[in-house]
């Protein structure tokens, strides 16, 4: 049978004349990233069960994959809404109908400020906050608020000396909340974020210090009840421990995203469920598939996958197996550890160290990798393929970045 090639127009798309299902090597245009179906359920179920046990309220991180199909699970399974870092993600995810949205960043764009603070006008239940930490960003928010009509929803952010965005003491953070009271925006509360911070311990400690701070300016919200913010996918059982005695007026929201996918590097070396088993496991979903080029010289093999189409910044990815011959008919083979390593990667090649006794790569296999950091790797892709466990694609997902 004579096969017509297909035309891929967006990276990671399935070719057009592939059946709906098949094995992922089948009609492939690698590279290819894939989600493992299997582990993104687990993980979706773990992380929602663990933050209803503890009693929070959880707005991932949409920024982790820009996905609205994955958004739209995450809210399905419980999630209040999503967290984003920037107003053109927020405006992603409120087009693909999720209007619970925290834009866990300052703004001071006066573009973006006017969209956020126009959202009740457009929705009446939706509720869309961002976050303020100095004189300037209140007279910006204010000044969108007037222009528009609008009202703004506001967290006083506390950072830590040396962290990235927050005011850096409680004067400091009691000052903002004053001014954005007396500004006439909507306090709703204060936020945080001890993802940057080096252990658990001091996680714990930090965010011990941003609910004093949410005591003293607790008075300033004039809302029945205050919003507690926090979150990175690291130290999450420190903020959990630390809020457990809060106030029976605050909500907390934890922001977490790493979990949907979790990985084989950065955050499996650091999520909360290795210190504590008891609470579930979290499984590694990401994929990147790619074909061997060259074997130029002995215990050398280049991949055709590189920076263009995986994370690196917090670590190489690793290889997860080879599919000898690179295709569907043939059973995958794991390396032993250390017998295939990552070394390096350009552009568009991934260097392969071949230990001694490894399994022979020769041009046309198929290498599948894991990867360290999914923030990171997710924005390489518009299009993502979500995997059976027996490889077969069940969907393709697009990203949105």
């Amino acid at each position: 049978m004579t096969t017509t090639p297909g035309t891929v127009t967006t990276k990671g798309a399935p070719d057009p004349a592939a059946p709906a299902t098949r094995h992922v090597l089948d009609h492939a245009h690698l590279p290819v990233m894939t989600l493992r179906e299997s582990a993104v359920a687990n993980n979706t179920a773990v992380m929602q069960a663990y933050v209803e046990r503890h009693g929070l309220l959880f707005a991932p991180h949409m920024k982790t994959h820009m996905a609205p199909a994955l958004a739209e699970r995450q809210v399905d399974a419980g999630a209040w809404g999503v967290t984003v870092a920037s107003v053109q993600q927020a405006m992603v995810a409120w087009e693909h109908g999720v209007h619970r949205i925290l834009v866990a960043n300052e703004v001071l764009d006066p573009t973006g400020l006017a969209w956020l603070a126009s959202r009740r006008a457009v929705d009446a239940d939706a509720d869309v906050l961002c976050y303020v930490d100095s004189p300037a960003g209140i007279a910006a928010a204010r000044a969108a608020q007037d222009a528009v009509a609008g009202d703004l929803h506001v967290l006083v952010e506390v950072g830590f000396p040396g962290g990235r965005t927050g005011a850096r003491d409680e004067a400091a953070a009691h000052d903002v909340a004053q001014r954005a009271h007396d500004a006439g925006l909507s306090l709703r509360g204060v936020s945080g974020y001890e993802g940057g911070l080096p252990d658990v311990d001091a996680a714990r400690a930090y965010v011990d210090g941003v609910l004093g701070v949410a005591a003293a300016v607790r008075h300033l919200v004039d809302a029945p009840r205050a919003l507690f913010s926090m979150g990175g996918s690291a130290w999450f059982d420190g903020v959990a421990e630390a809020v457990a005695g809060r106030p029976a007026d605050v909500d907390v929201l934890l922001r977490s995203g790493a979990y949907l996918t979790h990985d084989d590097g950065f955050y499996a070396e650091r999520t909360p469920f290795r210190r504590h088993p008891e609470a579930g496991a979290l499984v590694p979903a990401i994929e990147v598939w790619g074909r061997v080029t060259s074997c130029p010289e002995p215990g050398l093999a280049l991949v055709a996958v590189g920076k263009r189409d995986i994370s690196f910044d917090e670590g190489l990815p690793v290889v997860r197996g080879i599919r000898p011959g690179g295709t569907a008919t043939v059973a995958a083979v794991a390396p032993a550890p250390g017998a295939v390593t990552v070394t390096r990667l350009d552009d568009q090649h991934c260097y392969l160290a071949l230990a001694d006794g490894s399994p022979g790569l020769t041009p046309g296999d198929v290498v599948v990798f894991g990867i360290s950091h999914p923030c990171t790797v997710f924005d390489k892709w518009r299009q993502v393929l979500v995997l059976d466990d027996d490889d077969t694609v069940l969907d393709t997902i697009a990203t949105w970045f």
